[in-house]
Order: C-alpha cells, then sequence, then structure tokens
C-alpha cells in the first residue's frame, strides 16, 4: 500500500514543478532605456506675441529616436500662470510645414489629464506618449492655448531657425491647412525626452551664444554644429551614441545678463541659466562650454572670464559632468570688431582653455575656423559675417570635435 502512496507524492510533486517552470523560466523582458534628453532649448523672457484661444503648432528636430516620447513645457519668464486646453504632438510630414504624418497624431496628458496649468517660474513634465520617433524625423507639438498667453512676458526661445504656426481655436491634431499663421519663435515648448537604445548612455549639452543658437544657418534646415554632431554620433554603436542638446541663445555672455539683444527677449547669462540649461536636463553627460565672445566684445577682463568659465565648469564636475571646454573664435575685421586689447584678451583664455587642465577635453573651434594668413579673424571660406560661421563654418565646427570624448 505504501508504493501507491508514493507514486502518488512523486506525480505532486512533478506537477507542482510544471506549474512553477514557466513563472521561473520565462525570457526576462527586454531592458527599458531611461528617458533621455533628445530636443531642447533654453528658456527666454519675450514680449509677444499675445496668444488667446490659439493653436501653436512648433516643429522640432530630435537628435535621438525612441520611444514613447514626453514633454517638458516651461512657463519659467512668465508674469502669470498659462494654460493649455489641449496639447498634442505627431510626426511632423516635412521640415518647415505644418502638415502631419497620417495616423500619428497623439494626445499628450499630465497626471491622465488633457489640460495643463503651468504656474509662472515653473515646468512641468507630459506623461509618457505611446508615439515612435526614429532619427531625422521632425516632431510637431500642439499647444492650444487658453489663458495667461500675455505677450508682456512670455517664455519661448526666439530664432528657432524655423517656421512655426499658428491656428485659431483648439486645432490640436488638426491638418496642417488649418494652421495659417506663422512665427519664429519656439513658445512654451523647453524639451522633449525619448527612452532610446537600451544602450544609448545619455545627453550631451552646448552651452553658448548665437554661434550655437544657430545664427544664418539654414531656416528650416536644422544644420547647426549641434546637429552634425549629432549625425555624426548616430554613425556610432548605440552604447556611444548621445542626445545633443542645444541650450545656445543669441547674445549671450557667461559673466553678464542682457535684455538689449537683438530687440528680441533676454539672455541670462550662463552662469544664472547653466543649473537648469545644463544639470536639469534629462540624463544629461557632457557639457560641451561654447560661451565667452560676447564677454569679450563687452570689454570683459580676461581673468573674470575665465573665474566664470572654470565655476561652469566645477558646477558641472561637482554634479558628475565631464566638461569640454570650446575655444573662442576669432572676430577681426577692418572696423568695428575686436581690437587688440580684446584679441589679446581672446588669446589668454583660448591659452587657459587649451592648457589649464580645467576641463576633460577641449574643442578647438578657434583653431579651425580661423584663417592662416590672419588668425584673428574667420577664414572667409567660413564667414557668414565677421562673427558668425556660415553653413560651412558650423560643419567644420562639429568635425573639430573628437568624439573619443564621449565615451
Amino acid at each position: 500500500m505504501r508504493r501507491p502512496a508514493a507514486r502518488a507524492a512523486l506525480a505532486a510533486a512533478l506537477l507542482s514543478a510544471l506549474v512553477a517552470a514557466p513563472a521561473s523560466a520565462a525570457p526576462a523582458s527586454p531592458p527599458t532605456a531611461p528617458w533621455t534628453g533628445a530636443w531642447a532649448t533654453s528658456p527666454q523672457r519675450e514680449a509677444g506675441p499675445a496668444f488667446a484661444d490659439q493653436t501653436l503648432r512648433m516643429l522640432v528636430h530630435p537628435t535621438l529616436g525612441g520611444a514613447p516620447v514626453r514633454l517638458r513645457l516651461s512657463n519659467e519668464y512668465g508674469d502669470q500662470d498659462v494654460t493649455f486646453g489641449a496639447v498634442g504632438v505627431a510626426r511632423a510630414a516635412a521640415s518647415g510645414a505644418p502638415d502631419l504624418v497620417a495616423g500619428t497624431s497623439r494626445p499628450v496628458t499630465f497626471r491622465g489629464r488633457g489640460a495643463v496649468t503651468v504656474r509662472a517660474g515653473t515646468h512641468v513634465l507630459s506623461d509618457p506618449v505611446p508615439l515612435a520617433v526614429a532619427y531625422g524625423q521632425d516632431l510637431a507639438v500642439d499647444l492650444y492655448v487658453t489663458a495667461g498667453g500675455d505677450a508682456a512676458a512670455i517664455t519661448g526661445h526666439d530664432a528657432a531657425q524655423g517656421t512655426q504656426f499658428v491656428a485659431d481655436g483648439d486645432r490640436a491634431g488638426a491638418p496642417g491647412a488649418a494652421f495659417t499663421g506663422t512665427v519664429n519663435s519656439w513658445f512654451w515648448l523647453a524639451g522633449v525626452d525619448v527612452r532610446p537604445a537600451p544602450a544609448v548612455p545619455g545627453s550631451i549639452v552646448a552651452l553658448g551664444d548665437s554661434i550655437t543658437d544657430g545664427a544664418y544657418t539654414t531656416w528650416n534646415g536644422n544644420d547647426r554644429w549641434t546637429d552634425v554632431l549629432a549625425a555624426r554620433l548616430q554613425a556610432l554603436p548605440a552604447r556611444r551614441r548621445f542626445g545633443v542638446l542645444n541650450e545656445g541663445i543669441g547674445g549671450n555672455q557667461v559673466l553678464t545678463d542682457r535684455t538689449d539683444c537683438c530687440g528680441a527677449g533676454t539672455s541670462v547669462s550662463a552662469l544664472r541659466r547653466e543649473r537648469t540649461d545644463v544639470r536639469q536636463q534629462t540624463r544629461v553627460r557632457y557639457l560641451i562650454l561654447a560661451e565667452g565672445i560676447n564677454d569679450i566684445g563687452y570689454h570683459a577682463d580676461a581673468d573674470a572670464l575665465i573665474a566664470g568659465m572654470r565655476t561652469i565648469a566645477d558646477r558641472a564636475h561637482r554634479a558628475g559632468l565631464r566638461v569640454i571646454g570650446a575655444t573662442i573664435t576669432p572676430y577681426g575685421c577692418d572696423a568695428g570688431c575686436f581690437d587688440a586689447t580684446q584679441e589679446a584678451t581672446r588669446q589668454r583664455v583660448n591659452a587657459w582653455v587649451r592648457g589649464s587642465g580645467a576641463f576633460d577635453g577641449v574643442a578647438d573651434f578657434d583653431a579651425v575656423l580661423r584663417d592662416p594668413a590672419d588668425p584673428a579673424r574667420v577664414l572667409p571660406a567660413y564667414q557668414a559675417d565677421p562673427l558668425h560661421p556660415d553653413i560651412a563654418g558650423q560643419r567644420a565646427m562639429a568635425q573639430a570635435v573628437d568624439l573619443s570624448l564621449f565615451r
């Protein structure tokens, strides 16, 4: 009688093992990559235009692909709260056009709600949006402004270097034909994050002035030096790809705030904005510091400028970032450019960038742009004007960045 009992006990044990096996033997889920910055811009205080019961459609060019996506909206410089009655995102059909790729429009929510109020001086992150974007695909972000679009103080980014679109009423997700108005700034949109391939290690922030912001680059062309750098990184294996976040502002200085820049908006000093524009960016790993030419233009002392740049580098290092120092490009011409004293300041600061050891690497933009026959000037083939590089100059800057610095 004991042998049947033993057989029954063995059968029960085998059944128990078979029931438990699928859970323990199931293949592991693929790893989920952390959120990573794919696109960003630096918020500024702008005066106008006012928006009420209107939808903005703004196009951005992510430097990483991935899915899902999420948006960061900023009201950092607004004087009052702003309310968006609806927010949407889709793949854009083409750069510089308001049309969407059919079937890709998605509503965006914030803590499960379709409307969101962003209080003055703050920013918000959206919920994950089930939309995939590949590198090279533009995104169209729709913001339906219901209240708070005050012309006196709007958070935006001047000089988006591309056409943005406006429609009357709530047109989030609507066909492009509804968007008959245009503007040249990004308003309230500060960043786009993605979940990229699991091996992607993070993002790079370029903190700079109008040269980084893309002055004189192709309208709707996405050919700033940071875009070209992103394209170079995309050709590498996933473990060496990084998002490249452009935090350039026209007229920006390391040491001094400006409210007179280009008649467009504030240019808060790099010392004041680096916390939000660098250290608070999503999964940032590297900083390229490309600043200083405007400080010299306003006769900054070399010691003060070096101290300011060192402070930014030290803060980034304490936050665990690696910092690449960029040399200051030439600004010589027959009249109205750097005088002998300013050129001497530039040379002294550049010598410090190259040799001080304050940085983890150097991007020698000066060496690549200067005219060998007259090193105080930009090579004519790279000039949009005596200060700003043209498209070829921007490309040369990107090629001057040693990709082995990012690992």
